[in-house]
């Protein structure tokens, strides 16, 4: 028990001291620490810039991740990867859709659009109309169906599809397909993300959902909390090769547990 305390305590320690001296440094010199590359985010300007030339809209949906449930933090993070690329798109004379099929996040999406025109001081322009709500329920078929039909009648340029989406996530990358529009698409459902790693154009991976402020954004602490969590995602990679090495050879083990016992004050 004492040392798991004190291992919990030395990874808080590590990823606050980590956070801190990345995020100083990065001000000062910002590509001391390059991230590494993530082809969806890279494509992404590019795509909201093919947008505003052809006078067509960015299309974003986040599914039915929602807020006040299981995919809350899902939906925030989702709500920050929305803003940067609104953001970029406010300044085109179209403007970008936001579609839901959970009522809580319809909230999120005016915020969304709201911060984006005022970020660019452009707040006349915005309107609620572009945030649009669909038939809900998770793996809903009618919501599907209502993109299907939407992304033809509004003459969507490049849709990103970053929620939770189940395998209904075929249906609108098929009728984006059809269309010749973009697709980028992740999902925190196994279906949904097996199905958007097959038809995006360049699919988001796991906790990349989380990682646009870093790719998209300017601060400095997005960045710095990129760098940190690459950083403990070797440590725990590390630390299972220690145990693993520890479990087939005692002497490792004992030593790895005499460690721990001496920066727990243990005799």
């Amino acid at each position: 028990m004492v040392e798991t305390r004190l291992v919990s305590i030395l990874i808080l320690m590590v990823t606050f001291v980590a956070i801190v001296i990345a995020t100083q440094v990065i001000r000062r010199r910002r590509n001391a620490f390059p991230i590494r590359s993530i082809r969806a985010y890279e494509t992404l300007s590019p795509q909201v810039g093919a947008a505003i030339e052809a006078n067509r809209p960015v299309h974003l949906s986040a599914g039915s991740a929602g807020l006040g449930g299981t995919n809350t933090l899902l939906a925030l993070a989702n709500a920050e990867l929305f803003y940067r690329v609104a953001q970029q798109a406010v300044i085109g004379a179209t403007a970008p859709l936001v579609t839901t099929s959970d009522t809580t996040a319809i909230p999120l999406g005016y915020d969304i659009l709201r911060r984006a025109y005022e970020s660019r001081g452009l707040i006349r322009g915005y309107r609620s109309s572009s945030v649009r709500w669909y038939p809900a329920e998770p793996r809903s078929l009618a919501f599907a169906a209502m993109l299907t039909a939407s992304l033809g009648v509004n003459h969507v340029n490049t849709n990103v599809l970053v929620g939770s989406f189940g395998p209904e996530l075929a249906l609108i990358a098929d009728a984006a397909a059809r269309h010749d529009q973009g697709l980028i698409a992740a999902s925190d459902q196994l279906t949904g993300q097996a199905v958007a790693y097959a038809v995006s154009d360049q699919p988001l991976i796991g906790e990349e959902m989380f990682a646009a402020g870093a790719y998209l954004g300017d601060e400095a602490s997005y960045r710095a909390g990129l760098v940190t969590q690459d950083l403990l995602r070797w440590l725990l990679i590390i630390g299972l090769l220690l145990s693993g090495l520890a479990a087939v050879n005692p002497d490792v083990g004992r030593f790895l547990g005499s460690l721990l016992g001496a920066l727990s004050g243990r005799r």
